[in-house]
């Protein structure tokens, strides 16, 4: 009997130590495949070498107007280097009005004359301001790219966009007309990216790519070479295509045409 009872406390710690053992090794090996928009958004963030409004927005998965009504910016909304901009509504309460001053009794001191007044400068000649984009949706939506579609729109696990497939250097066209607001290889995660604004809604985005063809500020049509496919920050030759309306990704397969 004592045997049995011996064997039966040994199977059982045995057991209870492969379980442990079995949770232990399974603590942390999920990959984490979504990237942006993060899941926890600072209060502020400070502006990056080579950001503009639009990748800090894309970064932190926000609508590019929200954060512009939050840190009073204004058109053409640049941002610079190191600049601190607030990623959540500014605080609605305000600090208490000071005390009012206390009134000297002390004579004041007789006024300076006024000094000469200096010619003013020449007004400069405003630029002409391009047409303002629509406000709506494009009325259609071409495909950026020629290929297979090898991952589709998911954001459970973390999918934003669509990635199709291709070959190196083949072209990435601009799925609908608008104007580049960003071009460059600062948002972790996607390599060479372009970032088009279509409406002040819509927003699409172009990662991956091995050389970019366009600059910020330029406006571009509808199927323009935008890009050369490659691989910058992934494993294979592909493009991954984001469409975000309002600063959230949205499935771009309902989109295309």
């Amino acid at each position: 009997t004592g045997c049995c009872a011996d064997m039966t406390r040994t199977l059982i710690i045995g057991a209870l130590c492969l379980h442990l053992a079995a949770c232990a090794g399974g603590s942390g090996q999920t990959p984490v495949i979504n990237k942006s928009p993060y899941r926890v958004i600072p209060a502020e963030t400070a502006v990056l070498q080579g950001d503009s409004l639009y990748s800090v927005a894309w970064r932190f998965g926000l609508d590019y107007q929200k954060i512009v009504k939050w840190n009073g910016l204004g058109k053409p909304y640049r941002v610079r280097p190191g600049q601190r901009l607030r990623l959540r509504p500014p605080d609605a309460t305000r600090p208490a009005a000071a005390p009012a001053a206390v009134v000297s009794t002390t004579p004041a001191k007789p006024a300076k004359p006024a000094a000469t007044p200096k010619p003013a400068k020449p007004a400069k000649v405003a630029q002409p301001a391009l047409p303002a984009l629509p406000a709506g949706a494009p009325d259609k939506w071409n495909w950026p790219a020629k290929g297979k579609v090898i991952g589709k729109f998911s954001p459970a696990k973390g999918q934003n966009g669509i990635k199709i497939a291709g070959t190196a250097g083949s072209a990435v066209h601009s799925t609908a007309a608008g104007e580049v607001v960003y071009a460059g290889e600062g948002l972790r995660g996607y390599g060479k990216l372009i970032i088009v604004k279509h409406s002040p809604s819509y927003l699409s985005a172009y990662a991956h790519n091995r050389k970019i063809l366009v600059a910020e500020g330029e406006r571009i049509t509808s199927g323009q070479p935008i890009a050369q496919m490659g691989s910058s920050g992934a494993d294979r030759i592909m493009v991954h295509f984001e469409i975000r309306k309002d600063g959230r990704p949205v499935d771009p397969l309902k989109f295309l045409r």
